[in-house]
């Protein structure tokens, strides 16, 4: 038995809500310094130990959302350039091969928001546009060409998410609230209708032979959204609940299986128990709605819904998060304590959870400005490492696949506004780096043990094995300027190998998820400076 070992490190580009801004053409960053692959060579190799037996979180896979831009371009460009899209992000030849893919179900702001959304990349079409209406499945076009190619290509999971109720359910006819509005902007009567109407999505998907793996009904439920760019809601904690089991009675109902995801809260520091919160930055968390602004509860997202054996089970022991606020610009604090608390919260009420991040792109003053350069694929890549060594996230989501603005939030972008502009693609390096966790690292697979490389200014590596195929991935991200040469030792199913053959592929400032070599356990690896490496392993 040969294994292929696959070593990857991912970094992510996407977009933001109520951030981003509109690309201007020949925007192409780069990076301050250039870097290259032939750097100083340290010549004490790292000594990197693998145990494939010592098993964490199983994956459920790598994804990005096909939000608002898709819904235009699905609709508007040319088969061709579509299909290059498709190939870039789904295919796992000629692209980075996500499994998972996330489709938006518009609330309607298409059709009455046109004042409030001034940027048609940011409304939504609705598949109902009243109670008393019948479903128009012609709607929301682009986004389900996009869904078709995605399936088409391999993806595995797929995600439906919301970021408003339907417009005709909402108390001031809108896709997001507004000040007059006292708590959330869904109707109580209509907390139903809001389950019926999204299992009637599902249905329909599912008889089209597109089903969703996951339902996510509620969207960063902590902030006011009034009068947002976006659609958008506000919901407190008892609202949340409500939504979830109306939702969980419709799908158990009709016998549908598609499991409810929550509670996609805006940060990791929004989910602590107050204790824990206060251990690291003292008092309770109080930002957005959870400073009073509005009746009820929005903060301990742990605790209230895998606290509650109820909701604990309608969720499948699982809870989402977004990433924002905690990356490295945010300061230390966050980038690794910040993940190791979230973890040992989730173990307090069961080791055994699951935890999603389910949205991120770099916000705040960082934010600003399109980088297709390897320097925010690498501070992307870090990122992710934290998020699955010390979070350990089961899953890790971009937000947005393609993005139109001058803004660090897509893998793909693009300058086109309307039609009859040129339908023109810029590949990140973001997109790339990405490609290294999510085309080797499928579902299925389990992050196992390793020791030796976890340096948030130098060498970063987690390592992942399928028994289905019986691959080795090893995810390394090498942030520094120096060359690091690494040592590999295999423990566990490996023993019985004398030695292991690797193919390496390598994302950096000149490589492209690049084939670059072959080599054995009995050679001394060198991992690029300033670089996402993917060593791969297999029988």
């Amino acid at each position: 038995m040969v294994l292929l070992l696959s070593l990857s490190f991912i970094g992510a580009m996407g977009g933001c809500d109520n951030q981003s801004k509109k690309v201007e053409p020949n925007n192409t960053t780069t990076s301050e310094n250039e870097h290259k692959d032939d750097q100083h060579i340290d010549t004490t190799p790292k000594e990197i130990s693998i145990n494939i037996d010592r098993k964490h979180q199983e994956i459920d896979g790598f994804g990005a959302s096909g939000a608002w831009a898709m819904d235009p371009i699905g609709s508007e460009w040319s088969d061709e350039n579509k299909e290059k899209i498709a190939d870039l992000l789904f295919s796992q030849d000629k692209g980075i091969g996500l499994s998972m893919w996330r489709f938006n179900i518009g609330a309607g702001s298409e059709e009455t928001d046109q004042e409030i959304i001034k940027d048609r990349f940011r409304r939504a079409e609705s598949f109902k546009s009243g109670k008393d209406e019948a479903y128009d499945w012609n709607k929301q076009a682009g986004q389900q060409w996009f869904l078709q190619a995605a399936k088409d290509r391999g993806v595995e999971e797929f995600i439906a998410f919301v970021n408003s109720p339907p417009v005709w359910m909402t108390k001031n006819g809108h896709g997001q609230p507004d000040p007059s509005i006292d708590g959330t902007n869904l109707k109580e009567e209509h907390f139903d209708d809001f389950a019926i109407f999204l299992a009637d999505v599902l249905e329909h998907f599912e008889q089209e032979q597109l089903p969703f793996n996951y339902i996510s009904p509620i969207n960063e439920p902590t902030w006011d959204w009034n009068n947002a760019g976006q659609e958008g809601n506000r919901y407190n904690i008892e609202d949340m609940k409500n939504v979830v089991k109306a939702l969980n009675s419709e799908l158990q109902k009709r016998g549908l299986d598609t499991e409810i995801d929550v509670s996609e809260a805006v940060e990791y520091a929004s989910l602590l128990d107050d204790d824990l919160y206060s251990e690291l930055f003292g008092g309770h968390y109080s930002s957005g709605n959870a400073s009073g602004a509005y009746p009820g509860k929005y903060r301990e997202y742990i605790k209230e819904f895998l606290g509650d054996e109820t909701i604990k089970e309608m969720i499948g022991n699982k809870i989402s998060a977004h990433a924002y606020w905690s990356d490295h610009y945010s300061g230390d604090e966050r980038l690794v304590p910040l993940r190791q608390k979230v973890r040992e919260n989730l173990d307090r009420y069961d080791e055994d959870v699951k935890i999603w991040m389910s949205e991120y792109c770099i916000l705040g003053d960082h934010g600003h400005g399109r980088d297709l350069s390897i320097q925010s694929a690498l501070d992307v890549a870090r990122l992710m490492h934290f998020d699955l060594v010390e979070t350990q996230v089961s899953s890790w989501q971009w937000w947005l696949a393609m993005s139109p603005y001058n803004y660090k939030d897509g893998l793909l972008y693009t300058t086109y506004q309307k039609e009859g502009d040129q339908e023109l693609i810029f590949e990140s390096k973001l997109l790339w780096a990405f490609g290294n966790y999510s085309r080797f690292v499928r579902p299925g697979a389990y992050r196992v043990d390793l020791q030796g490389a976890n340096d948030k200014d130098s060498l970063m590596g987690s390592a992942y094995y399928s028994e289905e195929n019986n691959q080795l991935s090893i995810v390394f991200v090498n942030y520094s300027d120096e060359t690091q040469p690494v040592n590999i030792h295999v423990d566990g199913i490996a023993k019985e190998v004398e030695h292991i053959n690797f193919q390496a592929y390598i994302t950096s400032e000149t490589h492209n998820l690049e084939k670059i070599s072959d080599f054995s356990t009995q050679e001394t690896f060198q991992v690029p400076p300033r670089s996402v490496v993917t060593l791969v392993a297999k029988s």
